[in-house]
């Protein structure tokens, strides 16, 4: 296949060989030099490798970018587990830290609290960015092109009557979602479970994840909205102070 061709391609550059030509790839991979150039002038078009002196390859640049993005996915949960921690202690319901992935949100840590809930966000679970709280304050500043691919992909689906499947409603949703600064939820994705949600960025203000607190609706609906919302935003200006 031609994807595993060029898998193949990048998997030869390592910490010892960090500079190939097509005649030594060609070599290496037991290919005409004639396909391996093919597959290598699209890796240099996508900036996958670049041309470190006539004739020889190497990685390009694009991979720092990528490495960016898992060591920020690997700290992150590090870098908020004690400001997760204080916010349940200081809401006493369970704190979520989701992030997007593709066309969907995966959760890289929760912290319970002392009256633990049945929620769809538990850590390492893959959940819809469509619905909930933690999910929605990362739709929210996402591109609308985003949004709208998401709705013509046919994944959106109800869960419960709450949950928003038609496109306008939840382009309104969102803007005000960014209008008030967090998102609430109501048995979007699961029943009688209420949820608070805001984004967290990085020091360029690219968005990042998501820190939310669920609790469920027979006793988190007695408490003060505004003073969740202000405990999870003191959370996050300790996260976004790391990051």
């Amino acid at each position: 296949m031609s994807a595993e061709k060029t898998l193949d391609i990048l998997e030869q550059f390592d910490f010892e060989t960090r500079a190939l030509s097509v005649p030594e790839l060609a070599t290496r991979l037991q290919q005409p030099q004639s396909s391996v150039y093919r597959h290598m002038r699209v890796l240099k078009e996508k900036g996958y490798l670049i041309e470190y002196s006539p004739g020889l390859y190497s990685l390009g640049y694009v991979f720092l970018k990528l490495a960016k993005i898992v060591k920020m996915d690997t700290n992150l949960p590090v870098i908020s587990h004690e400001a997760m921690r204080e916010l349940t202690k200081s809401t006493g319901e369970t704190s979520i830290l989701l992030v997007p992935s593709n066309m969907q949100a995966v959760c890289l840590g929760a912290v319970p609290s002392g009256h633990p809930i049945k929620v769809t966000s538990e850590q390492g679970n893959i959940v819809p960015i469509y619905g909930g709280a933690s999910s929605k304050a990362l739709l929210a500043y996402m591109d609308d092109h985003f949004v709208e691919e998401l709705f013509k992909s046919g994944i959106v689906k109800k869960h419960t009557e709450q949950t928003i499947v038609d496109l306008d409603e939840m382009v309104t949703h969102l803007d005000a979602v960014r209008q008030k600064g967090y998102a609430y939820s109501d048995s979007e994705i699961d029943e009688g479970v209420i949820s608070y949600g805001m984004p967290i960025f990085d020091s360029d203000h690219k968005l990042v994840a998501s820190l939310s607190v669920a609790g469920p609706k027979e006793r988190i609906a007695k408490r003060d909205s505004q003073e969740i919302v202000k405990e999870i935003k003191i959370a996050i200006e300790k996260i976004e102070k790391q990051l």
